[in-house]
C-alpha cells in the first residue's frame, strides 16, 4: 500500500466533503448502496492497465473514451458502495494509490443523491 502524503490526502478529502455536503443537503441518505462513478486522465496505455486491473480495487469499466472533445481518453469506473464517511475515506484512499500505482489522474467521482430506502 501506497503512504500518502498528508497535504495531498488532506486536499483530497476537502474536495470530497465538499461532494458528501452537496449530496447531504439534498437529502441524502448516506447508508443505502448505490453506484459511485469515478473518472480517471492520463496516458490511454495507463488507463487500460487500469481498465483490466480495477477489479483488485473493486471496480467494473462504466465506459473506455478514446477522445474527449479535446482529444484525451478519459476512463469511467464504478462500484457500489454507500456515501457514508468511513466509506468515501476508503474511496479517497483507493484513488489516491490508483493515481500513484497507474501514473493516472482522479478527475473527481459521483453518484445520484438517495433519498428513499
Amino acid at each position: 500500500m501506497t503512504e500518502i502524503a498528508p497535504n495531498r490526502w488532506n486536499a483530497a478529502w476537502e474536495e470530497d466533503l465538499d461532494v458528501l455536503r452537496n449530496l447531504r443537503s439534498n437529502g441524502d441518505l448516506a447508508h443505502v448502496v448505490r453506484p459511485i462513478d469515478v473518472s480517471f486522465r492520463g496516458p490511454v496505455e495507463a488507463l487500460r492497465r487500469l481498465e483490466a486491473a480495477c477489479s483488485n480495487f473493486g471496480f467494473e469499466v462504466l465506459e473506455f473514451v478514446d477522445a474527449d472533445e479535446n482529444g484525451k481518453p478519459w476512463l469511467f469506473l464504478v462500484r457500489e458502495q454507500t456515501t457514508d464517511d468511513e466509506a468515501i475515506r476508503d474511496l479517497t484512499m483507493t484513488y489516491l494509490q490508483i493515481e500513484d500505482s497507474f501514473g493516472v489522474e482522479n478527475d473527481g467521482w459521483g453518484c445520484v443523491g438517495q433519498t428513499e430506502e
